[in-house]
């Protein structure tokens, strides 16, 4: 799917760079060519108006082939060479030449004033013979201004050429750019794809174990068919267990879903006392402690309020304590909450098996669970702090774990604070 999503990319971008490249470079010859052609029918026009006199030497029409063009010394290249020829009034011959040092023979502007006439028309171009053309008839006969343009094909074909060459090399560079830029953009879809595919496997992992201790326990059940309740309780018990766990994992994959679902309306904010909602989330985990012994202290400073959803940051402090309850066994938790350069800043820290370097970084993935220490038989799936991760996403914070020797592990999140 990615390959083929990358190859769409690929060639969409190329359409498209095709299809502006070209546009711009035939708009780029076409209006050269106008400019050319303006340039020479202004020629010829100014050629007619004045006195035959007045033509300046430009051209050698005698041997195009051999005798080349002059260019520096007659004008250079971009000059439009002009000469103009009289017509007798009846029989269309020849009468006179006005070449003013250009020495063009009888012969060969007769032969440019029959080609032009044979056209029926009062202007156009011979291409034959590289000349563009006027006809204006007078009392006197049948005047003809010619110009030369075989400066401006040679310019036009240069133009071509050059512009063909630019298309080629544009298209080229412009399709490993877009090969780039594919690998580049699509690297956050393919990354999401993995992300996808090892959550549904991870997920239907998670959910097989408890569904096959549940198959199990019911197997046993139905083997003891003479059996009382109480005699099986053990396998009752057993199975409300694990469905308690597979509720619980269902819930916290709602949640994560939701969220990620662009569609889900977000929860509602209201000012509340962050301090408060703390103290509410540390009561229940005294007794947790007390029986784990493990000495539980804090330091919450009295009315610190936050813009939130009640519920998300309930959910956000009973995962963190909860996290911190596993792995401080006969340790210590302190929790702390204050203000920070105009955040509220809340830590809660443990004692207990430190967290790798390496696993540091990918803790708040989705069933991530770091190798030993967060291992299934703490009783987690590894959605905890991904689900804490997203709740402080959602209330425009951020959240942090280190763990060192002198320290411990402490997982730090900072909302902005809100002034009362």
């Amino acid at each position: 799917m990615l390959k083929k999503l990358r190859k769409k990319f690929v060639i969409t971008n190329m359409v498209f760079v095709t299809a502006v490249i070209l546009t711009a470079l035939v708009v780029m010859c076409i209006s050269s060519y106008r400019r050319f052609y303006a340039d020479s029918i202004v020629a010829i026009d100014q050629t007619l108006s004045r006195n035959l006199e007045d033509l300046k030497p430009a051209i050698d029409f005698r041997d195009r082939d051999n005798n080349p063009p002059p260019r520096s010394d007659a004008g250079g290249v971009g000059r439009i060479f002009v000469f103009t020829v009289m017509l007798e009034k009846d029989s269309n011959t020849v009468s006179g030449v006005n070449d003013s040092g250009i020495q063009v023979d009888i012969d060969t502007a007769q032969k440019a004033a029959d080609a032009a006439l044979s056209l029926g028309k009062s202007s156009g171009t011979i291409q034959n013979m590289d000349l563009r053309f006027k006809i204006d008839k007078t009392d006197a006969g049948i005047k003809i201004a010619f110009a030369d343009i075989t400066n401006e094909k040679n310019s036009m074909r240069s133009l071509i050429i050059i512009s063909v060459l630019i298309f080629f090399l544009v298209l080229l560079t412009s399709f490993f750019i877009s090969v780039y830029l594919s690998k580049r953009a699509l690297s956050p879809v393919q990354k999401a794809w993995v992300q996808q595919h090892q959550f549904v496997a991870d997920a239907s992992h998670e959910l097989k174990t408890p569904l096959t201790v549940i198959l199990a326990n019911l197997d046993i059940l139905k083997s003891h068919t003479d059996h009382t309740i109480a005699a099986e309780k053990k396998w009752i018990d057993n199975t409300e267990e694990e469905a308690i766990r597979m509720k619980e994992l269902l819930q916290d994959l709602l949640f994560l879903a939701r969220e990620d679902a662009d569609s889900a309306p977000p929860a509602p904010h209201i000012s509340l006392n962050f301090s408060q909602i703390v103290w509410e989330c540390i009561l229940p985990f005294e007794s947790v402690t007390y029986e784990q012994k493990t000495a539980m202290t804090e330091d919450i400073q009295d009315d610190i309020f936050v813009s939130g959803n009640e519920k998300q940051l309930k959910q956000l402090l009973m995962i963190l304590l909860d996290n911190a309850c596993k792995y401080a066994k006969n340790g210590t938790i302190h929790v702390t909450l204050g203000q920070k350069h105009e955040h509220t800043v809340l830590r809660v820290k443990n004692t207990g098996p430190l967290i790798a370097k390496e696993d540091l970084e990918h803790i708040f993935e989705r069933f991530y669970r770091a190798s030993k220490s967060r291992s299934r038989d703490t009783g987690g799936y590894g959605l905890g702090l991904s689900i804490a991760q997203t709740i402080v996403y959602n209330h425009k914070g951020s959240i942090k774990a280190t763990s060192t020797a002198e320290d411990g592990t402490t997982f730090t999140v900072t909302f902005p604070l809100l002034s009362i």
